[in-house]
């Protein structure tokens, strides 16, 4: 009863619900880009939406129920390599897509240039998959096939077995369409799309780590502690010239926050030598969840 208690205060549901909407936007994003772009000219990124489409020609059989099948069995197999709190993540990703993929046909379809549904299609297709795992969800598919893989073969990266399985379900799909052009416009999407997800992934937790040399180091990390709230961290430095020995300040901000904590270090010392680096990725308190 304790633990439920403690659960419970714990539980933040505007938070939850920020991330339930990241899944169900971006599996309605990945839907469109699958059913407007990418299956009307038979182009795969691979995983299970390229298998729905092979079944989709072949024998008719529509995306929403191919992905939903495949998706389940999948989980049924994989859901143990999951941590718990990715689980319900999981399935709401599973549910929604296929609901939006039942859904999205109802705009149509664009098929009048090959080149632009690989591009676009690639570019919807890592932006939706982006969203669903910034929040730590997913919509199955070849993950989830590459970490039960992984599980009997633990050598082999999981990554190496995403890449594998993408690739065996585009060479799948050329060979049965008979057609080497889709084959390599698939590739062209796939590629796209995992550089899009890699941005969507990293491109919100971008800052700016900024290093302070002050003789009036106390007064500065001060301000920037009381007025920006942010930590400040004390690194002993020795003047090589000098041979004064020293504290030099770092602080890790978001980019837009930086003419803010510039302008607090010039109010103290308008002489304080600064060094401003680019910090692709951030995790900890004031920033990303460490189990994010």
């Amino acid at each position: 009863m304790q633990n439920l208690k403690e659960a419970l205060k714990k539980f933040d549901i505007k938070k939850t619900l920020v991330e339930y909407l990241y899944i169900l936007v971006g599996s309605f994003i990945l839907a469109f880009a699958i059913t407007y772009f990418l299956n009307p000219i038979k182009i795969s990124t691979g995983g299970v939406a390229g298998v729905g489409t092979v079944l989709y020609y072949i024998a008719n059989i529509p995306l929403s129920i191919t992905t939903l099948v495949i998706n389940a069995v999948l989980f049924v197999f994989g859901y143990k390599t999951l941590h718990s709190g990715a689980v319900m993540k999981t399935v709401a990703g599973i549910l929604f897509l296929s609901a939006a993929l039942a859904i999205t046909p109802i705009f149509g379809e664009y098929d009048k240039d090959i080149l632009i549904c690989s591009i676009f299609g690639g570019i919807l297709v890592g932006l939706g998959v982006g969203l669903v795992v910034y929040k730590d969800g997913s919509t199955g598919g070849s993950d989830f096939a590459a970490l039960i893989f992984h599980k009997i073969i633990p050598h082999i990266s999981v990554a190496t077995f995403i890449l594998l399985i993408d690739s065996a379900v585009i060479i799948v799909s050329g060979i049965v369409f008979h057609d080497y052009t889709i084959m390599f416009y698939s590739v062209l999407s796939l590629y796209i799309s995992s550089k899009v997800t890699d941005w969507v992934l990293v491109n919100g937790d971008h800052a700016k780590s900024v290093f302070i040399i002050s003789k009036k180091h106390n007064e500065i990390a001060d301000k920037i502690m009381r007025d920006m709230v942010r930590g400040v961290t004390g690194i002993y430095s020795k003047g090589c010239y000098s041979g004064e020995d020293n504290t030099m300040l770092m602080c890790i901000v978001r980019n837009k926050e930086l003419p803010r904590l510039l302008q607090k270090v010039k109010e103290i010392d308008n002489s304080a030598f600064t060094i401003i680096s680019n910090i692709m990725e951030v995790r900890g308190e004031g920033f990303k969840e460490l189990n994010n």
